[in-house]
């Protein structure tokens, strides 16, 4: 019998346990057979009927173990965050005919061959489409700007924008000196042309993606003193990254890049050029560790957080005033964000709040005050609160009010609230009013209070807006 581990939410499952293996079936006592072969003809016209799909074999008498396990090494896998439910005892055996399928490391030279035979299949299936497929590219091509340039962010003394073009597969980053964009941009619209007075090119995607078959971009972040620009790209389609730190100020030189090093994708800048934060995944493909690493040591990257439970996925965060690294762990029901305090060298992760079964939040910091986004109460949609900057805070939640008292986002279905963005002079909401998404201004010269609330307001009824990133708190 072949005994497989498969991650899921209602059972338990363990690897391989003699003391579960009846006798072996006869027709799997020999060694794996061959996919099954792929004829295809080559007759003129596509003719679809000579064309035989591969067909994946089946294991008949290949299961997986649900319930209780005798096996002490198992890895059991929790059913549901609060379930009550008891396990099977004895456990059963789940058939699983197509489980030799699984190859995580995508490595088993047989799983390979099959979806490369599927791949072929679907081609020799369809290519009678290949001018139908390029009539609609070039259709939906012809709608699209492609020499374009998006809207300039302010970050210090420069500003931030990409630029696409013409022919071009890919994105290529700029900057330009801030003291010299002017109040309106005038741009011809031509591709050898500037959007902005002294821009320069930060990175080109298009030449890392050459020579290559595959380029995805993750993080793409200068550091705090914009002399250094660290990214992470993944070159193989297997959706983990490298990561890169290069020099702006010396042609992009590159000054620090482990090969062996794989993350998720996801980088943030500490408080200097120094320091970077980064997260890698476990085998499933889950971000559950979060790093510090140290530009220029010899020491080995620090973990600074490990989320063991395969229900949550880990993802890193700083606060607009630079004061905070927020490390957040979720699952679809459940949040709980961590603080480490970048203006304290000697500071550690703090708990903002302890997981709550089946309450999210979402943290942002505005002068000594945590900005939070919640359902805690069962509320349908999340509410707006607030407590004071302080570890464990759960106690000290309370609404965000006006000036009468009234809240203003209690999480009821009138007024959906979607996330944040915290300012030094107010706070600006996105969410949803009247079925029509809206942005709200809250201002107030308290930390915690509010004393307006104003909706952006637009000459069309029906509109779409939201929030966008922005690098600046004041």
């Amino acid at each position: 019998m072949h005994i497989s581990m498969i991650a899921s939410s209602t059972l338990l499952f363990s690897s391989f346990s003699r003391a579960f293996r009846p006798a072996l079936n006869n027709s799997f006592r020999s060694s794996r057979s061959n996919i099954s072969s792929v004829l295809m003809s080559s007759t003129t016209g596509g003719d679809a009927a000579s064309i035989v799909a591969p067909i994946a074999r089946r294991e008949e008498d290949r299961v997986v173990l649900a319930g209780v396990l005798n096996d002490p090494e198992s890895k059991l896998i929790r059913q549901s965050e609060d379930s009550t439910e008891k396990l099977l005892d004895p456990p059963i055996g789940v058939p699983d005919p197509y489980g030799w399928l699984r190859d995580e490391k995508r490595e088993d030279k047989e799983v390979l061959d099959h979806l490369k035979a599927e791949n072929t299949y679907t081609e020799k299936l369809t290519d009678h489409l290949d001018g139908l497929r390029t009539k609609l590219y070039d259709e939906m091509l012809s709608s699209i700007q492609e020499t374009d340039y998006t809207l300039p962010r302010p970050k210090g003394k420069y500003v931030y924008y990409s630029r696409t073009f013409e022919g071009k597969s890919y994105t290529t980053y700029y900057r330009a000196p801030r003291e010299d964009v002017p109040d309106v941009i005038d741009w011809d619209g031509k591709a050898e042309s500037p959007v902005l007075p002294g821009e320069e090119i930060v990175m080109d995607v298009n030449q890392l993606a050459e020579g290559r078959k595959y380029c995805s971009m993750g993080a793409v972040s200068t550091s705090p003193s914009q002399k250094l620009l660290a990214y992470s790209v993944d070159y193989t389609g297997a959706e983990t990254c490298e990561m890169h730190v290069v020099d702006l100020m010396n042609k992009g030189e590159t000054v620090d890049h482990d090969p062996k090093l794989e993350i998720s994708g996801q980088i943030i800048w500490g408080k200097d050029d120094s320091t970077l934060f980064y997260t890698k995944m476990d085998e499933a493909h889950r971000p559950f560790q979060v790093y510090k690493r140290v530009l220029g040591s010899d020491k080995e990257d620090e973990l600074l957080f490990e989320e063991k439970d395969e229900l949550y996925w880990v993802g890193i965060g700083k606060s607009l005033d630079k004061k905070y690294i927020f490390v957040e762990t979720s699952s679809k029901e459940t949040s709980e964000a961590h603080f480490l305090d970048l203006e304290d060298p000697d500071a550690g992760l703090k708990c903002v709040a302890k997981k709550r079964s089946k309450v999210l939040y979402d943290v942002e910091h505005r002068n000594g005050y945590w900005w939070i986004s919640t359902n805690f109460g069962g509320t349908p949609n999340m509410r707006l609160m607030t407590s004071p900057a302080n570890a464990n805070c759960e106690e000290e939640w309370k609404d965000v009010t006006d000036g009468s008292g009234n809240k203003l986002f209690d999480g009821s279905i009138d007024r959906a609230l979607d996330g944040v963005e915290a300012f030094k002079s107010h706070v600006v909401a996105a969410g949803r009013e009247g079925g029509i998404p809206r942005v709200w201004i809250l201002s107030s010269d308290d930390a915690d209070g509010v004393d307006t609330m104003d909706v952006l307001t637009f000459d069309e009824e029906a509109h779409d807006v939201g929030l966008h990133s922005h690098a600046e708190f004041e």
